[in-house]
């Protein structure tokens, strides 16, 4: 719901505050999804209808409009990116995905079998970590897979007094 200055606010503080580790997690993330970005803006600037960028440009131009429209999901999804960035950094593997898996249980009286969808979760982000440098090229090269986990272990820790407030004022917030 940040819009204008409070999310440049958001987005500045953010980069200041955030550990160096959690801010090279961020770049890299936001690198990767470079595309996607760019062709939301891209969308968005020459989608949204409003007053064009330059007078004389026609259809043709981006639109101010779009381009304020662009700005904001741009910003919202790199806040969206820099909290996984932290999420990610600062939680354990398992862990992380033993919250995942209590998420999803409801899931599975609709079919969804809850422990194969972490499992493949966690496989996805084990070799995502260990992507291989270069051009997408050497995606298509065979490769072994001896660094695979050879079990899955999900700690789940105890739930407390203070989750289960926390739990209510993110209910009460909705």
């Amino acid at each position: 719901a940040l819009d204008g200055w409070p999310l440049a606010a958001a987005l500045g503080m953010s980069l200041l505050l955030l550990d160096p580790a959690v801010r090279r997690r961020w770049w890299r993330l936001a690198w990767r999804t470079r595309w996607l970005l760019a062709s939301l803006l891209a969308v968005l600037a020459w989608g949204v209808p409003g007053e064009p960028l330059v007078a004389d440009g026609g259809a043709w131009m981006p639109t101010f409009e779009g381009l304020a429209d662009g700005g904001r999901q741009l910003g919202r999804l790199l806040l969206a990116l820099g909290a996984v960035a932290l999420l990610v950094e600062t939680t354990p593997l398992n862990t992380l995905m033993a919250g995942c898996h209590a998420l999803l249980r409801p899931f599975s009286r609709l079919g969804l079998d809850v422990d194969r969808a972490v499992v493949r979760l966690m496989l996805a982000l084990h070799y995502a970590e260990r992507m291989p440098a270069g051009d997408w090229r050497s995606l298509l090269q065979p490769a072994g897979v001896a660094d695979a986990p050879v079990a899955v272990v999900l700690s789940r820790p105890p739930v407390t007094g203070r989750d289960r407030l926390l739990a209510a004022v993110a209910l009460t917030a909705c």
